[in-house]
């Protein structure tokens, strides 16, 4: 005959039990798990009543029993209608009711020990979020004030009691409430905060914290230049410096460019055969001072060279001069620049 299609199967029971049928969609919630376990376990129903009460199958409640209780050892489940000949718990009461209070207790430590994973899971989690994804960030080493701010927001999410706590975030009692009460105290550095912010934008944010210590010093505002300066660091303020721009002759293409003759190999075979030139810029306490030499690319040596305070056309076209002066007769160098 075989076995019947769903359908079938589900019209046969209509039939036989109009209206008895259940169909569960979805998960089942874990209260609902242990609440039939503990029926089953108890004697009250029975694998069968309980798996039509959630509206699942009998071998489905058999099965939550299993990863809830797991294999205990002496612990005989009570069923409400014994097989015959076998009535010991019916005559022992007392026996049964032990039995149940097992069962209740071992319930309710699998209930702790999930609260618990819940609790560490959430300490993994925060220490995460506090430490952030900064290069060399530690979430095992937090310090006493973000543990206690931990254990702060752990207690208010989760509704647990803070001293509970300590020992999984790894903190003394003292230590803990020292830092809860330095945080319920008013910043002292709320109202220079707000001082050096407005020293800072009105700058445009070009002051360090020195310009700005002046400028409170001169305001009558005695301070630390170092609390200044620790404020401005720990709360982003940078000033926006110009940084010094090296000088650059390259005015973009003018003409055709030149053939790339020399081709990144600057080695000659003799003297006056390749030549490399470029400006370079010299700082002096006297202001700035441009050199342009040419360089025989053989041995090294300087072939002419000009020095002026200005890096022009001038500058250029004189050590070229000099330079092409040089030369003996029959010696065509090549001369290559940036």
């Amino acid at each position: 005959m075989g076995y019947p299609s769903k359908e079938v199967l589900a019209s046969w029971i209509d039939e036989l039990a109009p209206g008895e049928r259940r169909i569960r969609r979805g998960p089942v919630p874990g209260e609902l798990k242990r609440d039939a376990v503990l029926k089953v376990a108890s004697g009250e129903l029975s694998s069968r009543e309980a798996a039509e009460a959630v509206g699942v199958d009998s071998s489905v409640v058999r099965n939550w029993k299993r990863q809830l209780l797991g294999d205990a050892k002496g612990l005989m489940v009570a069923k409400r209608e014994p097989e015959r000949g076998d009535s010991s718990q019916q005559d022992n009461p007392d026996a049964l009711r032990g039995e149940i209070a097992t069962l209740r207790a071992d319930l309710e430590r699998l209930r702790a020990e999930q609260r618990a994973m819940e609790i560490r899971l959430a300490i993994m989690k925060g220490a995460a979020e506090l430490v952030g994804k900064e290069p060399g960030a530690d979430p095992d080493n937090l310090t006493s004030r973000e543990k206690t701010t931990l254990i702060k927001d752990i207690s208010e999410t989760l509704g647990v009691n803070a001293e509970s706590l300590l020992k999984e975030v790894g903190i003394a009692r003292s230590t803990y409430y020292y830092q809860l009460k330095a945080m319920r105290r008013p910043d002292k550095n709320a109202n220079l905060l707000s001082l050096v912010r407005e020293a800072f934008g009105s700058s445009r944010r070009r002051c360090g914290y020195k310009r700005i210590h002046l400028e409170l010093k001169s305001a009558g505002i005695i301070v630390s230049a170092k609390r200044i300066m620790r404020l401005m660091t720990s709360h982003g303020m940078v000033p926006v410096l110009k940084s010094a721009k090296r000088y650059s002759s390259y005015k973009g293409e003018i003409g055709g460019a030149p053939a790339n003759l020399v081709n990144r190999d600057f080695h000659a075979t003799a003297p006056n055969r390749l030549w490399g030139t470029d400006i370079t810029e010299f700082s002096i306490p006297a202001g700035k001072v441009y050199l342009s030499p040419v360089i025989d690319c053989h041995d090294g040596m300087p072939v002419a060279w000009t020095i002026g305070t200005s890096p022009n056309a001038a500058l250029a076209n004189g050590m070229l001069r000099d330079a092409c002066a040089t030369p003996r007769p029959g010696e065509t160098p090549i001369i290559h620049s940036d």
